[in-house]
């Protein structure tokens, strides 16, 4: 196997079949197969060769896809960048990949018009009509046919790096992960088996597509789905889209469900062709799952995973029992062709109910850092993707995510794991969001500090409060003896908590 073409497949046999909805417009797969072949050939006539970097700087616009599809056939590596980040965090990574061209969106031509200035990057293309840089339309324009260009574009090689997906940075500089063709086209296929997607399904790509979450609206692509874009997330839209393109498909993170659920809009929309809700990125309480159900009645499919990794395990929607607490509350079990193990510091598997780190192996695990090569070493050992989360298996074999190696609070001699401690505070009904950490203490080393959201409710729960629902469901060690309120928790893109952020403020 070489790697899956996106688009092809479906342009020869079901052309006319619409492959991607957004910005008012409606493209077909022959037309997207058009459109992919010829950003390939123009982009090796403007002097890329396999290899090269493309920058990416775009929220969910709808040549997202045809220009991931372009790299992909072409053998150039594609570089999606975090639209929210700022000009200094955008410096690094561009300066760490160094692409041979930019493509910059609607709303990110000024921006990237400098920084390709600033950095020396050779070329610099704007989406849309009005753009402020030379046109990405035009350049398509002048490519030729797309039977002309197809051979001429391709590359059959099948160790290229597809992809470079740069870590989150939550506890510090991002790191390039690299996914080849072979990662790449098994992670389209894994989400093509899970989650059962055929040529009737429409997904809703709401999440940023510089996400591994776009690899749902891959395997979409390449099942000869159609794939609905929203440039940002807001609960009224979703909804209307969810309704008015009968979506059947979507994934969203817990922040994301609870605002849904919390929408004045919920119930102006009948959903009856939404079967099934992707979710994952951060902590969910079993209480939520549980609204999330009963609202919504449709399925829900838990992905547990990673950049490095793709989807490791998975809680399926046979699996969602509302009246089975700890199920909701794990992250299920291996996905089609992971192997996954909980082991302790020497790499030694560890029985059930013991901690230890979580490592996994499969074909969609990523060929290593760009640009790392220690830090590949380390995290690839003995040929196991390293984590750093800390996890679990249950007596029925399901992984339970514990905490981040790097987040595990250590009072008084004792190991306190964040993530126990948020989901009891989640069940709380006046706790929306919480994050729990530790802090400098002169006596206890640390103590845990609980950051919860602030509630302008009367009935807001109080400190003392809080503490006493925590004592009843956890050791005492456990209790956070600190307790802040912000207006918001600072999150990254995908929904999760900057506790990196949190630490710094709060002098940890």
């Amino acid at each position: 196997m070489r790697y899956v073409d996106l688009v092809a497949g479906t342009a020869a046999h079901g052309g006319d079949r619409v492959a991607v909805v957004g910005s008012g417009r409606r493209m077909t797969f022959s037309e997207l197969d058009d459109r992919v072949a010829r950003l390939g050939q123009a982009l090796g006539e403007r002097g890329l060769r396999p290899g090269d970097r493309v920058a990416l700087l775009a929220t969910n616009e709808p040549e997202y896809i045809e220009i991931q599809a372009a790299c992909l056939r072409a053998g150039f590596t594609l570089v999606p960048l975090n639209t929210r980040l700022a000009e200094r965090e955008l410096r690094f990574i561009l300066t760490d990949c160094k692409p041979a061209a930019l493509i910059a969106g609607r709303a990110e031509q000024a921006r990237s018009g400098e920084l390709a200035r600033t950095l020396g990057i050779r070329d610099v293309l704007g989406l849309g009509e009005a753009a402020e840089v030379p046109a990405y339309e035009a350049v398509l324009a002048g490519a030729g046919s797309a039977s002309a260009v197809r051979n001429a574009a391709q590359t059959t090689d099948p160790d290229l790096i597809s992809l470079i997906l740069y870590t989150s940075g939550t506890t510090g500089s991002p790191k390039g992960a690299m996914i080849d063709r072979q990662a790449f086209s098994h992670r389209v296929l894994v989400n093509c088996a899970e989650l059962q997607v055929g040529p009737a399904d429409v997904h809703l790509a709401c999440l940023p597509m510089f996400h591994i979450a776009a690899f749902l609206a891959y395997a979409h692509t390449l099942a000869g789905g159609t794939v609905v874009m929203l440039p940002e997330f807001e609960p009224a839209r979703v909804l209307a889209a969810l309704a008015h393109e009968q979506v059947t498909t979507t994934v969203l993170v817990p922040t994301m469900i609870s605002m849904l659920l919390d929408s004045p809009a919920l119930h102006d929309f009948d959903l009856p062709s939404l079967r099934l809700i992707v979710y994952g990125g951060s902590t969910i309480s079993p209480s939520l799952l549980r609204q999330a159900l009963k609202e919504f009645g449709c399925g829900m499919h838990q992905q547990y995973g990673m950049t490095e990794s793709g989807v490791q395990t998975i809680l399926r929607p046979a699996d969602h029992d509302p009246a089975d607490t700890e199920g909701l509350s794990s992250a299920g079990t291996e996905a089609v062709s992971f192997e996954v193990r909980v082991v302790d510091a020497e790499d030694r598997p560890v029985g059930p109910g013991e901690i230890g780190e979580v490592v996994c192996c499969g074909p969609s695990v990523m060929s290593g850092y760009w640009n790392r090569p220690d830090a590949t070493a380390d995290t690839l050992r003995g040929g196991w993707l390293h984590t750093g989360d800390l996890g679990y298996r249950d007596g029925r074999g399901r992984l339970h995510i514990t905490d981040r190696r790097n987040d595990m609070i250590v009072t008084g001699g004792e190991n306190v794991y964040p993530r126990e401690v948020e989901e009891v505070l989640l069940e709380h009904p006046e706790v929306t969001d919480v994050a729990v950490i530790g802090t400098p203490d002169d006596r206890w080393g640390q103590v845990v500090t609980a950051v919860l959201k602030e509630s302008a409710k009367e009935s807001a729960p109080a400190d003392a409060e809080l503490q006493a629902w925590a004592r009843e469901r956890l050791a005492g060690y456990k209790v956070p003896r600190r307790w802040v309120r912000l207006p918001q928790l600072p999150r990254n893109a995908t929904g999760k908590v900057l506790k990196h952020e949190l630490r710094a403020m709060l002098g940890s």
